[in-house]
């Protein structure tokens, strides 16, 4: 079953990835550094740095950390109770260091001071956190305009990959009607899969899913091409259950078949090779390059462009297409994470 890419609701998700966490502590350093050297500031100022920096940065990495552990419950949740939230998250945790503090390190013993010192605190960390969500708010629209430019580019990738092999599909399935009416009903069976998945714009399927779709296409192009067409499948006989974009095997295959086998009289092997290791999924298609000087299509590099940009808007820019053309043999690797980090 495909996958929808929807949209990350979570206003504050880029506190969570390595960046975010990066610049949650530079940010808190700077401000550390600046109330330490702030004017008729009392006592050593490194200590005085020390004390601050450790108070700024557990507040910090607590409210990230609990805010992180409730990501899926805030998840769909309104913006502005996601927003209440993250107020409340930092308001609670000066409050309580704020009491620890005061006690263990700036040797606060009345109340009256301990209040003042409470509500001192709590009023500074309003203030950043409300200028904070301000820049998160930012980022956020910024995220989703990158988003919608993104998802806009991949359908017109998506449609270019559309018509390629229906044409050629719908004509196999034509002539078989005059010939084996079994045969013509198992391809339009094919073909109605194919058409389903070419509209598959900003989805993800099952790795299993893409392979079963990619043999179905491999049978309608048998039919078309008879002996001439062998595929060697070079795959594990379970696959885990892993989503990758939907058309991300399908169209190497086609490449293979429309560059390897339509070119050469006597037809080709393809070999699909398919390799999962701990963090990334390796698809490998390798066709023999023909002398033949027939040539119906256009050479490889736009279809595979088109596919490496599909790839690196779904992973931003962290998925790997990489050609060889050595001993007359064409090869073409992907290698893409195991999970996709983008959602569109």
């Amino acid at each position: 079953m495909s996958k929808s890419l929807q949209s990350d609701a979570l206003l504050f998700s880029a506190l969570f990835n390595e960046r975010g966490v990066l610049a949650s502590l530079v940010v808190t350093q700077v401000i550390a550094v600046v109330l330490a050297f702030a004017p008729h500031a009392q006592g050593d100022i490194w200590l005085r740095l020390g004390i601050i920096s450790l108070f700024l940065h557990l507040i910090v990495l607590s409210s990230t950390s609990s805010l992180y552990i409730a990501r899926p419950l805030l998840q769909n949740r309104s913006h502005v109770l996601q927003l209440s939230l993250f107020f409340v998250s930092f308001l609670l945790f000066t409050s309580l260091f704020s009491v620890l503090f005061s006690r263990f390190a700036f040797d606060i013993n009345t109340t009256k001071h301990l209040i003042y010192f409470v509500m001192q605190n709590i009023i500074i960390v309003a203030f950043l956190v409300a200028l904070f969500v301000q820049f998160l708010l930012i980022h956020a629209e910024k995220e989703k305009q990158a988003k919608a430019l993104s998802r806009a580019e991949l359908d017109a990738l998506q449609a270019r990959i559309r018509p390629h092999f229906l044409y050629n599909s719908l004509n196999t399935a034509a002539e078989l009607t005059h010939h084996d009416a079994a045969a013509a009903e198992q391809a339009i069976l094919a073909l109605a899969a194919l058409s389903q998945a070419a509209m598959r714009s900003g989805k993800s399927v099952l790795l299993n899913d893409e392979v079963t779709l990619s043999k179905q296409y491999i049978a309608l192009e048998t039919w078309r091409f008879g002996e001439r067409l062998k595929v060697n499948w070079l795959i594990p006989e379970e696959l885990p259950a892993l989503n990758i974009p939907c058309l991300s095997l399908q169209p190497l295959l086609e490449n293979a078949v429309c560059h390897g086998v339509e070119t050469s009289e006597d037809g080709a092997t393809i070999n699909v090779e398919l390799h999962i290791t701990t963090g990334y999924i390796t698809m490998i298609v390798s066709n023999p390059i023909t002398a033949s000087k027939v040539q119906t299509r256009p050479n490889n590099g736009m279809a595979l462009e088109n596919i490496r940009q599909r790839l690196n808007i779904y992973y931003k820019n962290k998925a790997q297409l990489t050609i060889t053309n050595r001993d007359n043999v064409y090869r073409v690797k992907v290698v893409i994470p195991k999970h996709m980090e983008n959602s569109l």
